[in-house]
């Protein structure tokens, strides 16, 4: 079975509708209706992107299984904002055992 939310993801990247690192995303310039952060992120990073997306009100993912670099080519790269609400909302449509999905509300 494949991937349906790394394939999502990845048209993103071809469509430069992704923002890259914690500290583009908390500099606002552009909107962001989601954000997708791995699961070996530090835990200060981690709350970090959790409270990012409680002020921003925007649904946060953790990659459970892959890593977020895998999926975006980008060496290193533990954070992204999905900057296109259409790909967001299929995104959070596709999500599987492998993401976990955190509500802005329950973080």
């Amino acid at each position: 079975m494949s991937d349906k939310v790394a394939t999502l993801i990845g048209f993103a990247v071809k469509a430069n509708k992704l923002i890259y690192g914690l500290d583009e995303l908390e500099e606002g310039k552009r909107k962001r209706y989601l954000i997708v952060f791995c699961n070996s992120l530090s835990e200060r990073g981690k709350a970090e992107v959790k409270e990012l997306a409680l002020k921003n009100k925007v649904p946060a993912i953790e990659t459970l299984t892959v890593k977020l670099e895998d999926i975006v080519h980008k060496k290193n790269c533990k954070v992204i904002g999905v900057a296109n609400k259409q790909m967001s909302e299929a995104i959070i449509k596709y999500i599987t055992d492998d993401y976990s999905l955190i509500m802005s509300e329950e973080i």
